[in-house]
């Protein structure tokens, strides 16, 4: 079951990104796009296993400003023992100086219990090119400097193993490619790869889902996340794979 800690640090942070897009002022009608998963999946029998996966997203948009954030939380409980716990945010701005062009600033924060670093925030601003813009296509390119900080998670390691225990404060390259493709009226596909190099080490991430509307504002959702960082603990593994299913309501 999710436990009391988790579920304070899940309604924090999606308070938080809730928030934050207020700030902007509305003079164009419907700016706001909000979006909530939630994805639940329970197993009995030879083994008892609890998965839970949740999303909010919200997007604001007015003229050439462009505000979006999402808060996503993941819980895997094994025969009554939690197994992965994980929370993400991340809060983005754009703001277009010419029809294919714009600046951006980006704000990603990670906290995950058994992954190789406990917390991961990146800060990074740049320039991001409309490479391809249709209806029912679009494919954004970003790329600029930012800042890292991250905690390496000492927990889940052994006593005797050699361990990576500085803390990370360096300047970095942020490199992303976003796709979207609505490929019917009803289905939507959405691929995101981004790069992060840095003097300690160097991540990648890679997204891709594809969601379908079932009944009005509600679609069902399949999507996998890959993780790479080149330098872990020993005994940490340097690839993460997540495959979710969820519920998706649009409002």
């Amino acid at each position: 079951m999710v436990t009391h800690m988790a579920s304070s640090q899940l309604n924090a942070s999606l308070f938080c990104l809730v928030i934050l897009p207020l700030f902007a002022h509305a003079e164009v009608d419907d700016p706001w796009q909000s979006q909530v998963e939630l994805g639940l999946q329970a197993l009995a029998g030879n083994s008892d296993s609890l998965t839970l996966n949740s999303r909010l997203g919200v997007n604001y948009t007015e003229g050439p400003y462009r505000h979006t954030s999402e808060a996503k939380f993941l819980l895997v409980e094994k025969d009554g023992e939690e197994d992965k716990r994980k929370s993400e945010l991340e809060s983005q701005a754009n703001y277009k100086f010419d029809p294919k062009r714009y600046v951006w600033g980006n704000i990603t924060f990670t906290d995950d219990k058994y992954g190789p670093y406990f917390e991961d925030m990146i800060v990074a601003v740049g320039l991001g090119y409309q490479a391809l813009w249709r209806e029912d296509l679009s494919l954004l390119l970003e790329l600029g400097p930012g800042f890292r900080y991250q905690t390496p998670n000492l927990d889940e390691i052994d006593d005797d193993d050699l361990i990576l225990p500085n803390d990370v404060r360096e300047f970095i390259a942020r490199g992303q490619a976003a796709l979207t493709w609505q490929m019917t009226d009803s289905a939507l596909f959405e691929g995101r790869i981004t790069a992060i190099y840095g003097p300690s080490n160097t991540s990648f991430e890679a997204r891709a889902a594809v969601s379908t509307r079932l009944i009005g504002d509600l679609a069902i959702k399949v999507s996998t996340t890959q993780n790479y960082i080149n330098e872990v603990p020993p005994g940490l593994k340097n690839r993460d794979s997540i495959f979710t299913v969820s519920m998706v309501y649009k409002f």
